[in-house]
């Protein structure tokens, strides 16, 4: 159950609007909000709480554009060994690929979404 004003540390890694309310909402006064999540740009977070309540926000990110396309570069030319652990799916089926991961009907963690 989702205790409001209790976290002395909320991450969110996903970044939508919902996500970001729920984090400046569960977060405790004086206490920080880890953004990695990068789903959308805008809204959720309530500013005047965290003004009043001396909430830290801090961004992060944990890889630079360059190596996010040597890491995608390497999966798709085998570079990376046995990838058993993850499905490769076409782009086209990327709703029905979110949906079966998120109803548990996927056994791979990923799927990667080829164009």
């Amino acid at each position: 159950a989702k205790v409001e004003g209790s976290y002395s540390i909320v991450v969110d890694a996903v970044g939508y609007a919902a996500t970001r309310a729920a984090a400046s909402a569960m977060v405790q006064p004086g206490g920080i909000i880890a953004h990695v999540g990068l789903g959308e740009d805008t809204g959720g977070l309530d500013i005047r709480r965290m003004t009043l309540q001396e909430v830290t926000f801090v961004g992060t990110y944990a890889y630079t554009a360059q190596d996010f396309r040597d890491a995608a570069a390497a999966i798709f030319e085998g570079k990376l060994g046995p990838l058993d652990w993850f499905e490769r799916r076409a782009l086209a089926d990327g709703l029905g690929a979110f949906r079966d991961l998120r109803a548990g009907k996927v056994p791979a963690p990923k799927i990667i979404l080829v164009p």
